[in-house]
């Protein structure tokens, strides 16, 4: 088809139409082809950057979730320790508040025992000397003249002392 076109135009048209449309080649170029191949470049470079920018956004995402990550292990070990050093210092505070209260305790006791003790004391002076008195005026009567009562007293208060030593050592025998 193209020999029978080229054989019909007569050779001076022919090199005018070659001419025409390499100048329309040239004319498309500049006018056209220029300005489209400089958008398709500014558009490419506008997607490269695009690209770049995305991928430094998503590295940049990378190294916040990195950084919100060991803060929150932080933030948890740290509320955990927290946690640990509450739950020492109560144990410890409940410790110290049980032997304070034991020791108030075994004060109150070690006090009660002395004073049973002097009240035991106080009952006994008291009673060996109601003895004492009693069997000063009963052995007068008896015998008819007086004893000396610090002579009684004496005999009644080593009668006692015996007494006592006995009672304490049979309670020692009883405790064992």
């Amino acid at each position: 088809m193209l020999t029978t076109i080229a054989i019909q135009i007569p050779d001076g048209s022919a090199i005018f139409v070659l001419l025409t449309f390499i100048l329309l080649m040239f004319i498309l170029k500049k006018l056209a082809w220029g300005p489209i191949t400089k958008i398709m470049d500014a558009r490419a470079n506008q997607i490269n950057d695009d690209l770049d920018s995305a991928a430094k956004s998503k590295n940049e995402a990378k190294k916040l979730q990195t950084v919100a990550d060991t803060n929150l292990k932080e933030s948890q070990s740290q509320a955990t320790a927290l946690m640990e050093n509450a739950r020492k210092s109560s144990e410890e505070q409940s410790k110290k508040n049980v032997d304070l209260a034991q020791a108030h305790a075994d004060s109150i006791n070690r006090q009660a025992q002395i004073d049973a003790r002097q009240i035991k004391d106080d009952a006994l002076d008291s009673a060996k000397d109601e003895i004492a008195d009693l069997s000063v005026s009963i052995a007068s009567r008896i015998i008819g003249k007086e004893i000396t009562a610090s002579k009684h007293k004496a005999l009644i208060d080593d009668f006692i002392s015996e007494l006592e030593k006995q009672q304490e050592n049979s309670s020692v025998k009883e405790k064992s």
